[in-house]
């Protein structure tokens, strides 16, 4: 892999509503904590109608980036991401593995097998992305939530121990404070 690529793949894409200044202060501690230089924000999507289909398409806008760019892989994480403990961000590119789909910082929802793979999950705070696997994601439904329209449609490998999970807070998806740490009940995070 030339420099190029590598930087191109190893950069986090991070969707922010700029409205979210609360969201703002909390990223850039995170990414400030990771050491992360690297990174470029993408304006969300808002749909009045469907909140799901205005996330969906907020991912969807970077991987279809990536795919005229023909980048291999892309990065993207969720502006209310919230990395573990210092050093997860290395910890998670250290860890990247060779055959994936997505391979994913962490997830609230799914059946993590022995070798770490999930066929369904919910938590899109941070996640790489193959190229094989771009046409597929770009095809899902946008009027669920993007995570739950991938259900087994792809080689989904969660980074464990988990190395991401959400910030609390209010959530312009679900329209309330959500806190999701009751779902990481028996789940190991990196330290």
């Amino acid at each position: 892999m030339d420099k190029n690529s590598y930087i191109c793949t190893n950069t986090l894409n991070i969707i922010h509503l700029s409205q979210r200044q609360d969201r703002l202060e909390l990223l850039k501690n995170q990414l400030t904590i990771q050491e992360i230089n690297a990174y470029k924000l993408w304006e969300g999507i808002v749909d009045q109608s469907n909140t799901a289909k205005g996330i969906s398409k907020a991912h969807k806008q970077i991987v279809a980036w990536a795919k005229r760019e023909n980048l291999k892989s892309v990065m993207i994480a969720e502006d209310d991401i919230k990395f573990t403990a210092k050093g997860a961000f290395n910890y998670f590119l250290k860890n990247e593995p060779t055959q994936y789909d997505l391979y994913l910082g962490g997830v609230y929802y799914g059946k993590i097998k022995e070798d770490n793979s999930v066929s369904d999950f919910a938590g899109t705070m941070l996640y790489k992305i193959h190229e094989k696997f771009y046409d597929t994601f770009l095809s899902v439904n946008e009027e669920r939530d993007i995570d739950r329209s991938l259900a087994n449609k792809g080689k989904f490998i969660v980074c464990n121990p988990f190395v991401a999970i959400q910030h609390e807070g209010y959530s312009d998806n679900r329209k309330a404070f959500v806190n999701y740490d009751i779902c990481l009940k028996g789940r190991k995070l990196f330290e």
